[in-house]
């Protein structure tokens, strides 16, 4: 496991020379006339980070971060995070936020928390997943794949999942590429207090969304988890800060294996820890 940043200095910052002491590579983003960014990944077991992370902090620059978990980590672990990464497109019709009162029961328009799914996804038209397996929409953490990974799972009696349809939007016909990936079952409450971080409780539905968690293991309790399925989505929510959220995809070790074998993209996954 590393914790890699992606950090960001523009160029009135005088950064380079720092940098280039430190042997760190970075690239030049051009902005208007003669200015420009520097951007790099440095991950914090770099010797460099240290000294790095005090320009941070001096500079207030940005910083994006997530935590990378080797293979033998994932392989490890008894259920683990499925976190959708190539997102193409927004769930239809796009102008207004309409597709949720159209593909959920219940929506709050505040916090944007919306679940119980009534309707199939509609696409602006056929994705183009290029290497991608995996798929999912802009404002949507919803998960879709193609036919190879349906019948991987299929034939490997994996339990937990739908595939329903996809429809094109223009069309209402059914997406020819990709089917969604749908997890009806939820875990009971079990996130953990110390992963409990920055709570908000939406003043107009009353349910609580919490930060999403980039840094380590994530940990869930035990008992909470459904044990007769290989997946299932927490019982908490995520996403303060935005007026999205989401439920974290949770997935058996079995269908970490497979997926791993398989080399497929489009997701990455995040060992879990129980306590």
């Amino acid at each position: 496991m590393d914790i890699w940043h992606r950090i960001t200095f523009h160029k009135l910052e005088e950064m380079e020379g720092e940098l280039n002491n430190l042997s760190v590579k970075y690239k030049k983003v051009p902005l208007f006339g003669d200015s420009y960014l520097i951007s790099f990944d440095i991950a914090e077991s770099d010797p460099s980070w240290p000294l790095v992370a005090k320009f941070v902090q001096q500079k207030n620059a940005p910083n994006i971060y997530d935590t990378i978990f080797t293979k033998q980590e994932i392989l490890e672990a008894e259920w683990v995070r499925l976190k959708p990464i190539f997102e193409q497109g927004y769930p239809q019709p796009k102008d207004t936020f309409e597709w949720r009162d159209n593909t959920f029961s219940f929506v709050c328009h505040k916090c944007g928390i919306a679940h119980g799914q009534k309707a199939p996804f509609h696409l602006r038209k056929e994705p183009k997943m290029g290497k991608n397996d995996f798929l999912s929409l802009y404002w949507a953490y919803t998960l879709f794949c193609n036919a190879k990974v349906i019948a991987v799972f299929d034939a490997n009696q994996f339990q937990g999942y739908e595939a329903l349809e996809a429809l094109i939007h223009r069309t209402n016909q059914s997406s020819k590429t990709v089917k969604q990936l749908f997890v009806p079952h939820i875990a009971k409450p079990g996130l953990a207090d110390l992963d409990k971080e920055q709570p908000e409780t939406c003043p107009s539905c009353g349910l609580t969304k919490y930060l999403y968690h980039k840094r380590g293991y994530i940990h869930i309790q035990r008992d909470s988890l459904n044990t007769d399925v290989d997946f299932q989505l927490t019982h908490e929510w995520f996403g303060s800060g935005g007026r999205n959220a989401f439920r974290e995809y949770l997935i058996s070790q079995r269908v970490a294996r497979v997926i791993l074998e398989q080399g497929w993209r489009g997701v990455v996954l995040k060992p879990i820890e129980l306590v």
